[in-house]
């Protein structure tokens, strides 16, 4: 999971009360992907958190999900994942 925290502060640290971030540039040189890269290891990934790590769409990612080609358990609203899970379907594993 990305360190909510840490975002918070990176957050209040550049001055911005009551704005929206940009999902993928947090800070100079600080992007969501490093966060995420150093964070994640083995861990359960939202719907979003999986379609910003292989960068594909919401409609991809369930089109995948219902093919079978990414297998994902549903967890009340939304859908959970494993990073390894990704990974593999990254390498083109079976």
């Amino acid at each position: 999971m990305i360190p909510l925290g840490m975002i918070g502060n990176l957050h209040g640290s550049i001055g911005i009360k009551n704005a929206r971030l940009n999902p993928y540039i947090l800070m100079k040189g600080i992007t969501l992907a490093k966060i995420l890269e150093k964070t994640l290891g083995h861990h359960v990934l939202t719907t979003k958190e999986s379609c910003f790590y292989l960068r594909i769409t919401k409609p991809t990612f369930f089109k995948y999900v219902r093919e079978g080609r990414i297998k994902a358990t549903k967890a009340g609203k939304g859908w959970k994942v494993l990073k390894s899970e990704l990974d593999r379907f990254l390498r083109g594993d079976q």
